[in-house]
This record gives structure tokens, C-alpha cells and sequence, in this order.
């Protein structure tokens, strides 16, 4: 054995040196695979350098990505690119392409985005903490994959924090300059593509966004590569995730259960199959992350595993095991311990605890229609989820919940929970058509609940044309059907002339809606005579004049116009 081979290798890769941190000392540190550096064990006993983190990281990255390789490349090497290591390697193949010219985001630009992702995009996908998006961020100029990650982290963040008035045109012209950015350049899968946390999250922002967009076909298309690159990471593999560290270990169970929860929305919102299988355990506790924000998470899985691979195939009708058993043992499953979960629920932010309220009452509005769809409803049922009006409760249920919100709270989760609001309030108003109550007054309290619901789903502006036209038309229905009912909120013991229609929900509903081409002026409705009284209803005690108010309701409506795009 030579001199050379006699020296003691150093426990510390040359990277973890110079960085100051913790090295495992394995054939490929787990901090290098984390990062995607080159893992070099050197003889030499070199003075680690100080300085930033950042400015350490890149200068490493500068040195080693420029070495040669000896293996020659499988396919041509592409301009821009450093050239393709031999299968095998460990090696994360650095893009140092310059940054395109036009590119106007800087690192100042991301940066100040970082107190924003903490506060609305981390406690709902905890994976990516404040201190690697800083390193990633400072990385961003001389490496093309990281810049990718950060367009993409910046998109997302945006499109989940700016709502309302906030939410300006030359932020969603970010969002899409961003989103596209991310896309146009993530890096290909060549022969020696090693999977990555930093390529699965950067299809997952992707993914985000476009869901929010609308473009369902290509939002799908990256939550399967997000799904490829954490099936690649062998998550759940026990013998790989051994060798990690707790932290890292319970991290990377994080982004496989955000995966999975990503991928059963899809699978029930667009009725497509779902393909990753739940973990069998909950991410571990990590104390890198507020408990808080591991709590929130934990909470979000357990409504979610209620969609295994047996629900979503009853979803979408592969199988036909929707029994009544099934759907009590469903409900029961969601419905859990009531006390355990208050309890739990107290603990959290109020913006945790709106998406995990609205999700369990979506939850169950699934449940619901897959009986329905096996004709297992009785209106006489003792079971509430086997009663038809099953909907009607949840209306009154959701009401008081949502009040209780904020709608910064509910905006926050994007799209996926406008879609969920969506689906509560199609099928509640579809039981409203379809199962009238006995008498007037209940009638008028039931559309009293729809209506305010309606009218808050309403005015999210992620909401898509198609889904705001269904409803605008289950409203018109609505109207047509009952036109002497009297809402609550409507103030009916009050003269027509005297009632105000800041307290007529069907007048703030209408006015709320109509377009700024529509034909009739909503300020000049409240001027319109009502309608001849047609008959008499023995159910309220002041019919004449609730028919009176409804049908001058019904002439405000007929004569305004709803756009549906």
C-alpha cells in the first residue's frame, strides 16, 4: 500500500468542511445528496475558509461542476451544460447557464417573498424551511436548477397569498411569468437523472398554479412528476430512509404525504386515477418545524387517508362496494372523536383550522353523494349520513362555521378550497330543487343558509367561469321554483318600500353578480313595483305580503342579466 492509501481519510466530506456542518460520513453524505453537491473525501487537511453559507455553497458549486469527467457523455453534451455524468455517479449535474437576458426577477425580488411563504404557504406544505430558501435563493444566479425552484416557490407563493385587492393584474401577470418561467426550464430526464425534495416541490408549486389557472390537464401532468421524483426518493422504503437522519427522515414524509393529499384531490375533482399509495405511518416529529405547523399537518392527513385506494375506486365507479355499511363505517371513520378533535383544533392557527373544517364537511358531502348515486338517502333515515336532507344540516353547519373565518383564512389554500366550497354548495342547492320542505317557513330558512353561502363562494375570483355558471343557474332555479318564500334576512315584517337591500339576499346576490354590460342598472331594480299578488298561502300568517316581496324579488331577477365567464 502505497503512502497515499496509508493516510487516514478525513470523517468529513471536503463540502461539509467548508461549510461548517455536520458530515455522516457515508459514500455520499446526506447533506450533499440534499443539496446536490459533489461528495469529495479529501486527504488533505486544508484551513476551512469562512465566510456565508451561500457564498460557500456557490463557490464550492463553481469548482466542482467545471472538473472534467472522465467517462465520456452518453448522449451529446448541450450548450450551456456541463456534460453528462457516467450512470451511476452521485454526482447532481450543475446547469451554470447565465441567466436569460429579460429576466427581471432578482434575488432581492424572492427574497422578500420568504416572510409571506412562512406565513401562508409553509404550515400547508412544510417542506422546504426559510433557511434553505435562502441558500437556494443565493444559489439562484450560477444554477439553473435552483433558479428553476425559486420562479416556481415564487409562483406559488404569490398565487397563495395574494387575494382581493391584493391580487392585482400585475401580480397575476407574475404568477404566469413565473409559473412559465419554472416550466421552460426544468431540467430534463436524461439517462442520469437523480430525483430530488427540490424537483418534486418545484412540480408541486407548478402544479399549484396552474390548478388555479384552470389548466387542469397540465397541472396534472406535474403532480405525476412531482409524484415520479418522491416515488424515485424510495420514501417508503424502509431500509433507505434508515439511513437518514430523524429530521431529513421526517421531512421527506412530509413531502410524500403532501403528494399523496395533492394527488386525491385531483383523482376526485377531475375523476382521474390515483397512483401513490398512502405511507403506512404519519411523518414523524420533527423539531426543526413549529409543533404547531406538525400538528396542523397531521391533522390534514387523517381526513385525507380516508381516501384510499377503495374510496377513490368507488368515486369513480370501477367498483361497486358503496353499501350502507360502507358508507356508516365511512362517516364514522371522518367523524372520529369529537372531543379529541376539539381539543386538537384549539391548538391551531385559524387558518389551519378553517381548511381542515372545510375539507371534513367536503368529506362528507362526498360520502353523501356516493349513497345517493346507490339510492341508499331515506328522507325517514335515523342515520344522518343516509338522510336526503343530510345537505340541508350541513348548510346550517357550514354557515356558522365560516362566519366565524376570516376569508383571508379560506383564501389562502387556493384554488383546492373554492373547489371544495363548490362542491358543499352544488349539492345543497340541488337538494333544496329536488326535496322541497312541508312548510314555507322551512323553506325560507333553508335558502336562507344557501344564500349566504352561495353569496360568499361567489365572490372568490379563483373561482372558474364554468362552476360560477352552475350555480348562477341553481339560483335562477331556485328563485323560479319558490317565489313565495320569505328569507329571514329579508326583513319581511317591514313595508317593501321601507326594506333595504342591504338586508335582501336575493337583491345582494343579483347585485352582486350582474356584470358591468348587463342591460338594467341594479340600483334602479329596488325602484320596480312589485308584481299582482296571484294567491294565498296557508302556511305564514303574513303570506299576502311575503308573496308580494318575493315576486318583486323575482322581477329584480328576471330582468338582470348573470355572466357566467
Amino acid at each position: 500500500m502505497d503512502s497515499a492509501q496509508a493516510k487516514r481519510v478525513s470523517k468529513a466530506c471536503d463540502a461539509c468542511k467548508l461549510r461548517k456542518v455536520k458530515c455522516n460520513g457515508q459514500e455520499r453524505c446526506q447533506q450533499c445528496s440534499h443539496l446536490g453537491l459533489r461528495c469529495v473525501y479529501s486527504v488533505s487537511n486544508k484551513t476551512r475558509s469562512q465566510g456565508k453559507r451561500g457564498r460557500i455553497i456557490t463557490e464550492y458549486k463553481n469548482k466542482t461542476s467545471t472538473k472534467s469527467i472522465t467517462s465520456p457523455p452518453i448522449l451529446p453534451a448541450i450548450a450551456g451544460q456541463v456534460a453528462l455524468p457516467q450512470w451511476g455517479t452521485n454526482l447532481r449535474v450543475v446547469d451554470s447557464s447565465p441567466i436569460e437576458p429579460g429576466f427581471q426577477y432578482d434575488q432581492s425580488f424572492f427574497l422578500d417573498l420568504i416572510h409571506d411563504y412562512m406565513e401562508g404557504v409553509y404550515p400547508v406544505q412544510p417542506v422546504i424551511t426559510e433557511a434553505e430558501l435562502r441558500e437556494y435563493i443565493a444559489s439562484m444566479d450560477v444554477d439553473q436548477e435552483l433558479r428553476t425552484f425559486v420562479c416556481a416557490f415564487g409562483a406559488c407563493t404569490l398565487n397563495l397569498t395574494r387575494a382581493g385587492d391584493n391580487r392585482t393584474d400585475e401580480v397575476l401577470h407574475d404568477i404566469e411569468a413565473l409559473t412559465n418561467y419554472a416550466i421552460s426550464t426544468l431540467k430534463p430526464v436524461y439517462k442520469t437523472f437523480r430525483s430530488s425534495v427540490i424537483r418534486a416541490m418545484s412540480s408541486m408549486f407548478i402544479h399549484n398554479c396552474l390548478m388555479t389557472m384552470s389548466a387542469s390537464d397540465a397541472a396534472f401532468h406535474y403532480i405525476r412528476d412531482a409524484i415520479t421524483a418522491v416515488q424515485l426518493l424510495r420514501i417508503d422504503n424502509a431500509d433507505t430512509m434508515v439511513q437518514l437522519s430523524p429530521p431529513e427522515r421526517s421531512r421527506r414524509q412530509r413531502l410524500y404525504w403532501q403528494s399523496y393529499i395533492h394527488e386525491r384531490f385531483v383523482a376526485i375533482l377531475d375523476y382521474r386515477a390515483a397512483i401513490l399509495p398512502p405511507l403506512n405511518a404519519l411523518p414523524e416529529a420533527d423539531p426543526n418545524i413549529p409543533l404547531q405547523v406538525h400538528d396542523g399537518f397531521i391533522q390534514i392527513i387523517k381526513l385525507f387517508r380516508l381516501l384510499d385506494p377503495e374510496f377513490v375506486q368507488n368515486w369513480l365507479g370501477s367498483q361497486g362496494n358503496v353499501t350502507s355499511t360502507w358508507i356508516e363505517e365511512k362517516t364514522r371513520e371522518l367523524d372520529g372523536d369529537e372531543e379529541g378533535i376539539a381539543r386538537e383544533m384549539a391548538n391551531l392557527s385559524t387558518m389551519q383550522r378553517a381548511d381542515l373544517a372545510i375539507t371534513r364537511e367536503w368529506l362528507r358531502t362526498l360520502i353523501w353523494r356516493m349513497a345517493m348515486g346507490k339510492s341508499l338517502l331515506s328522507s325517514k333515515s335515523s342515520k344522518e349520513c343516509l338522510s336526503l336532507l343530510f345537505p340541508v344540516r350541513l348548510s346550517q353547519n357550514l354557515r356558522q362555521q365560516v362566519t366565524s373565518m376570516s376569508r383571508h383564512d379560506i383564501e389562502v389554500h387556493g384554488s383546492s378550497i373554492v373547489q371544495k366550497l363548490f362542491e358543499i354548495t352544488d349539492t345543497i342547492s340541488d337538494v333544496l330543487i329536488h326535496v322541497p320542505a312541508v312548510t314555507l317557513e322551512e323553506t325560507s330558512l333553508r335558502i336562507d343558509d344557501f344564500l349566504f353561502i352561495l353569496d360568499f363562494v361567489l365572490q372568490f375570483p379563483t373561482l372558474d367561469a364554468t362552476r360560477r355558471g352552475i350555480l348562477l343557474e341553481k339560483l335562477e332555479r331556485l328563485q323560479s321554483l319558490f317565489p313565495e318564500v320569505v328569507s329571514n334576512a329579508s326583513s319581511p315584517n317591514l313595508p317593501i318600500e321601507l326594506q333595504s337591500p342591504t338586508t335582501d339576499p336575493w337583491y345582494q346576490v343579483a347585485q352582486s353578480k350582474i356584470g358591468p354590460d348587463a342591460e338594467v342598472d341594479p340600483a334602479g331594480l329596488q325602484d320596480l313595483a312589485p308584481l299582482p299578488y296571484m294567491g294565498h298561502s296557508q302556511h305564514h300568517p303574513n303570506a299576502h305580503q311575503h308573496a308580494a316581496t318575493w315576486n318583486h324579488i323575482s322581477r329584480r331577477l328576471s330582468m338582470a342579466q348573470f355572466p357566467v365567464s
